[in-house]
């Protein structure tokens, strides 16, 4: 597939193009061209690096419209303050055969620790109390939204060489759109998508993000993340 990441500089689209590089051509979008060119260059390069002649997908920069326009899958990674503005400017480009995934997280640091704070609405009032994954479905309807990532630190996504076990909390309204999704989740060595419900369910997956920054700083940990374990009462061993 073509996926298109909105606001593709940053830590988490970088992260993204460089693993999905693998398997499928990646545009990585930007308000600016040549910070987009820049970037792409630099990541093609780190994947050719790593992934030599396995590799299948390419990563280009491009505007953040060409990304949504372009792609089959699109994938926002904005920073929060830019997401309505950025999201609806480009929803114009989109059609109805694509899926846009959020893996957007609002939150603010104070003395050291970091909190989940909605996306500022004050002049949007019907976003009040919203995640930003709803926002996004709200901008681009009638296409289908699906949030993830939230719980994968981007420092492993960029790091290449780095071997992940982690889960990937997927929420959503459209089963064909989840399951799309999630193949592209899996399509990214050692994540595991688990499904957790409802698009409204955005809500907690993007609240424990700050958690996460949270349990490290409190704790000296180094980008903790999730993962789901069984687990089973003595009472029910036999």
């Amino acid at each position: 597939m073509k996926l298109g990441i909105l606001g593709g500089t940053g830590n988490m689209g970088r992260g993204l193009a460089l693993r999905w590089a693998l398997k499928h051509d990646v545009l990585l979008g930007s308000r600016s061209l040549d910070k987009a060119c820049i970037v792409a260059r630099e990541q093609e390069s780190l994947a050719r690096g790593f992934y030599q002649d396995e590799m299948q997908g390419r990563i280009n920069g491009a505007l953040n419209s060409t990304a949504a326009k372009e792609s089959d899958v699109v994938i926002v990674t904005l920073p929060p303050s830019g997401l309505v503005q950025t999201v609806g400017e480009v929803a114009k480009f989109l059609s109805r055969d694509q899926v846009v995934v959020s893996t957007v997280v609002s939150m603010s640091k104070s003395k050291g620790l970091f909190s989940y704070v909605p996306l500022p609405t004050a002049q949007i009032k019907k976003y009040l109390g919203k995640s930003a994954a709803e926002i996004i479905q709200d901008l681009v309807k009638p296409l289908p939204v699906v949030s993830a990532f939230q719980t994968v630190p981007a420092a492993y996504l960029e790091n290449v060489d780095s071997v992940m076990n982690i889960d990937v909390l997927v929420a959503g309204d459209d089963e064909n759109a989840i399951r799309r999704v999630s193949n592209l989740i899996v399509d990214i060595a050692n994540l595991r998508p688990l499904r957790v419900g409802a698009l409204a369910n955005s809500t907690f997956t993007e609240s424990l993000t700050p958690l996460l920054l949270n349990v490290a700083i409190l704790n000296k940990l180094q980008d903790p993340s999730i993962r789901i374990v069984p687990w089973m009462p003595k009472s029910f061993a036999q």
